[in-house]
């Protein structure tokens, strides 16, 4: 599905550093659009077209940090004042678009549908900025020039807010009698919008730990649970007028630069190093760009002391963690992303860079709450908070699932011959559960069920940025190899326009932790 954006005159991101918006009573200019001249469908598009934005945001912030990408810096770099800003402002448009939603559907009961999926993303958006944050303004954001300097309000008060919300999204979508003709994601059907919203709660309780609620909702069983549920942002091949591609696909097949950015050689050692068998989603999730050992010039860590990987074999050519020297001559011969989540290329032991060219077109998804992810959650939930049901059953239902997925993604350019087949998965499958079998704790199990999540949520490191500070799992993730003192940063540094604009804004260090993340300091590296 191609991404459509509508300019709305009512949109002007440029004030939503400060939370700071039109506010349309004091307008009085006979020219400038008022909310009863906007049509309904365009602001709902638009607000789903920010969303889009907000999360590829998050997720492209956390990549290196992750390890999904290496990082050649520190974490101050990675996540500094600049790093938030575009997140910032996505997420209080998305909100001020929302305030305009809710007045037109005050007028129109017909409009409910449009507010509930509005309602949902601002929640969904501003969940997310507070788990990378921690306080930020809320109750009084985007109140116009009633309010240039909306308060800072403690992030463990805004999440009940947000919980509030997503129940009042659920009775506009019960109650709804007309569907929107631009729903980017689920395209009107009420019964996933529900199964979403459910699931959007689950989230929020497990960072919480409220082990009862999140029983109810388990018992409820109206949770994200087949692929069909699945809440992803279809991309397509289309670059004008709009850049419409996957941002991994821009990154390692778009233009003449070729890749930047290198794959995390942690993550590469992890899928085909780390068991007694090669995860099936490899020749999926990676392309190789060449079928040569890289030269030693090129690599520039051959003996060395400090590199925990250097080069993990197999033409996979990635960087370790942390490792801030200089870049080589190599963006066409380091691996690249493949054809999941990127819509890039299959590897089937290419024989050449211009195999590549046979690929999707960019044509990706952003996985932003897939089944796969619930089944983790609800393992998670077992073993961390003693909620109700079986991890075992739900660490392989999640390990299927994503498999599943992943093979299935596209038949473009796929060579069957390298196609993983049922016996590879059953393999995979059964290494996994025998380790959990053999596990002599719930902490030893629980470290089995983040890092399969870990492995599974690529294109999505929200997911499992905020795994890795609640449970301090996968075990044994590479540290940096250079500058490791610089701490994990708990949160990203407030955006530095949001602080230059609002005066009750103050910087906070990337210490400071948000109030789930209830572990100590140092917990992580």
């Amino acid at each position: 599905m191609k991404k459509i954006i509508i300019y709305l005159s009512v949109i002007v991101s440029a004030f939503f550093a400060s939370c700071e918006v039109i506010d349309f009573d004091l307008q009085n200019d006979p020219n400038r659009l008022l909310p009863d001249h906007i049509d309904p469908d365009f602001l709902l598009n638009a607000i789903q077209i920010r969303f889009e934005g907000a999360m590829n945001g998050f997720n492209l912030a956390g990549d290196e940090i992750m390890r999904y990408e290496a990082m050649n810096d520190t974490y101050t770099d990675e996540a500094e004042p600049a790093e938030m800003d575009n997140e910032w402002n996505n997420t209080f448009s998305i909100r001020e678009n929302l305030r305009i939603l809710e007045d037109l559907a005050a007028q129109d009961e017909a409009l409910r549908f449009h507010k509930g999926i509005g309602t949902l993303l601002s929640t969904y958006s501003i969940a997310t900025l507070v788990d990378y944050l921690g306080d930020i303004p809320f109750s009084e954001s985007n109140k116009g020039v009633e309010n240039l300097s909306p308060k800072v309000e403690d992030d463990a008060i805004i999440y009940p807010a947000l919980l509030e919300m997503i129940n009042i999204a659920i009775d506009d979508f019960r109650n709804a009698d007309r569907i929107p003709t631009e729903d980017l994601f689920y395209n009107g059907d009420t019964t996933k919008w529900i199964r979403l919203a459910n699931t959007l709660k689950f989230k929020l309780l497990l960072n919480t730990g409220d082990v009862t609620a999140l029983n109810e909702l388990l018992d409820e069983d109206n949770l994200v649970s087949e692929e069909e549920d699945d809440f992803q942002f279809p991309y397509s091949t289309a670059a004008n007028p709009v850049e419409s591609r996957h941002a991994y696909f821009n990154r390692g097949y778009d233009g003449e630069d070729g890749q930047g950015e290198y794959i995390g050689n942690y993550f590469i050692w992890l899928l085909k190093e780390s068991k007694s068998v090669i995860d099936p989603r490899l020749r999926f999730y990676l392309f190789r760009q060449t079928n040569t050992d890289p030269p030693a010039n090129l690599l520039g860590c051959i003996g060395s002391s400090v590199h925990d990987f250097c080069y993990t074999g197999d033409f996979y050519w990635g960087r370790d963690h942390g490792d801030d020297t200089p870049r080589a001559a190599d963006r066409f011969l380091k691996t690249v992303y493949g054809m999941y989540p990127a819509g890039g290329a299959f590897d089937g032991d290419n024989p050449s860079r211009g195999s590549r060219s046979t690929n999707m077109g960019g044509a990706g998804i952003l996985p932003i709450l897939m089944s796969f992810h619930v089944e983790f959650f609800k393992a998670e939930a077992v073993l961390r908070l003693g909620a109700n049901g079986d991890a075992a059953a739900s660490l392989e239902a999640g390990v299927r699932e994503s498999i599943n997925k992943v093979l299935n993604f596209s038949t473009i350019g796929v060579d069957t011959a390298f196609v993983p087949k049922q016996d590879d998965v059953e393999a995979y499958v059964t290494n996994v559960m025998d380790e959990y079998a053999l596990a002599g704790s719930d902490n030893e199990r629980l470290n089995i069920v983040i890092r399969e999540l870990y492995i599974a949520t690529l294109g999505n490191s929200v997911e499992s940025y905020k795994a890795y500070r609640r449970t301090g799992f996968p075990e044994g993730i590479q540290e940096p190899i250079i500058n490791e003192n610089v701490p994990f940063p708990r949160t990203f540094a407030l955006p530095e326009e949001a602080v230059n604009a609002n005066t009750s804004l103050k910087p906070r260090p990337i210490t400071n932790q948000v109030f789930w993340d209830t572990n100590p300091g140092g917990f992580i590296n």
